[in-house]
């Protein structure tokens, strides 16, 4: 069970392994004739839109290239532009933040087909904010209505228990835990918006252990970017043993093939056949490798704001 990275991370002339989708990765598009304008100007390449990332290669040496997720990106611009050389193009600029350094990319269509990577683009990012719950740890948040959890699309109840003690304070809390199909919900019985809505796609485990309270079901879930090591939470229960039983099958289930809720917004979203070829279907990229320590990319060219540390991850 891997931590998920493809959304919230940029990587720089990626090996093919890490280009390949992970499982409930999807493409969405294909857009040729891109050109990568900070780093490689004058050169064509391929976009390829998921539902957690877009990812450019060079066409001429696919080991050139980017795959930026889309919780990295801060901001985002879209512009139309015309050059004597490429006529009528549309630029896109993402205004991007990762490991405490900032970059900015700007990728310039260069054909008539190319320019709908703009509206594309905000489309696939308007969908995937407002989706964000399927895959991101939210604690506090306006997760319940009427004392009960609003769904998301897709999702569905499998078993809810009252009387469900939360145990991540010193000071232990009863309320009501929802179990469903792509997360675990838990809130308190009589303050709503002490609560905590967690993905099955950042649980690390689920357990059984021994807490000063007593025997727990204990969920870790895999560190987040930045300064967040993770979360250990405890429950305790009455009905324990059926509650780790059913969060262990259905957290090995979902990692089979999880879902990220984006494609059946896109569907509404996006325009219609004939101005965008939707593409589906998983799509990898073949890349031809190269030496590591000889980098095609110069990462300094996107970089507009350095934390004062090695940002050139090793992958």
């Amino acid at each position: 069970m891997d931590p998920i990275w493809q959304n919230s991370e940029i990587r720089f002339d990626a090996p093919s392994a890490q280009l390949k989708f992970r499982k409930g990765e999807k493409l969405i598009d294909t857009i040729p004739n891109i050109e990568d304008t900070k780093g490689n100007p004058d050169e064509s390449g391929t976009f390829k839109f998921t539902n957690l990332r877009l990812i450019w290669y060079s066409d001429t040496n696919s080991a050139i290239n980017l795959s930026i997720g889309y919780d990295s990106i801060s901001s985002f611009e879209v512009k139309a532009n015309y050059s004597g050389s490429h006529g009528n193009s549309t630029l896109l600029t993402l205004r991007c933040k990762f490991n405490n350094s900032k970059f900015e990319f700007i990728f310039t269509s260069r054909s008539k087909e190319s320019n709908r990577m703009g509206p594309l683009f905000q489309s696939i990012k308007q969908a995937y904010e407002s989706t964000k719950l399927y895959r991101d740890i939210r604690m506090r948040g306006a997760i319940i209505q009427d004392k009960d959890v609003v769904l998301l699309p897709q999702e569905m109840i499998v078993n809810k228990y009252n009387g469900v003690w939360n145990l991540s304070s010193e000071t232990s809390n009863v309320g009501t835990f929802v179990i469903t199909n792509v997360r675990i919900v838990w809130y308190h019985s009589t303050s709503e918006n002490f609560n905590a809505s967690i993905p099955y796609i950042q649980i690390k485990s689920v357990k059984k252990k021994d807490s000063k309270a007593g025997p727990a079901v204990v969920v870790e879930t895999f560190p987040q970017s930045g300064e967040n090591k993770g979360y250990t939470i405890g429950f305790q229960s009455e009905q324990m043993a059926q509650i780790l039983q059913e969060l262990q099958k259905l957290h090995k289930l979902y990692y089979l093939n999880p879902y990220f809720g984006i494609e059946n917004l896109l569907d509404e979203k996006i325009p219609s056949k004939g101005e965008v070829d939707h593409k589906k279907g998983d799509e990898d990229i073949e890349v031809i490798e190269s030496e590591y320590n000889e980098r095609n990319h110069n990462i300094m060219n996107y970089m507009t704001s350095a934390a004062g540390k090695d940002v050139f991850l090793r992958y």
